[in-house]
């Protein structure tokens, strides 16, 4: 990921942010957008402190066909509701679902690729970026 966006990134979700994130190709920003602000979502405000109370610290492992994302629980157990993981467990799944369809290059719809009869790679890609045009 660029690192001017990385860096919007990490000013922007604070705590959420993980040095793993910079990993991500440029193409699946979006989606780890989407990810971060369902579960920006998830926070509540502590009215004492007058501060964001985030329920989860995230990070990302990158692999050719798609990117997972792990979040570890910051709130007691005992404080979590049953709404409140399912959509934490969402967040997750959709994430990981959506980097398996779109371009890790440009962001558009994608395809997984295998490389065969030469061509530069493994991942996902649109039909542009499919014969190894990485550079965008």
């Amino acid at each position: 990921m660029k690192t001017d966006i990385a860096a919007l990134l990490k000013a922007e979700y604070g705590p959420m942010w993980h040095d793993t994130m910079c990993d991500l190709p440029d193409g699946w920003t979006q989606p780890l957008v989407d990810m971060l602000e369902r579960l920006y979502r998830l926070s509540s405000i502590d009215a004492f402190r007058d501060r964001v109370v985030y329920w989860v610290s995230v990070r990302v492992d990158v692999y050719g066909s798609s990117a997972m994302a792990f979040a570890c629980p910051i709130m007691p157990s005992h404080t979590w509701t049953p709404g409140r993981a399912m959509a934490c467990v969402e967040a997750l799944t959709e994430f990981t679902g959506r980097t398996q369809e779109t371009c890790r290059v440009c962001g558009k719809d994608g395809y997984l690729r295998t490389a065969i009869l030469g061509d530069h790679g493994e991942g996902v890609f649109c039909d542009q970026h499919a014969g190894g045009d990485h550079a965008g």
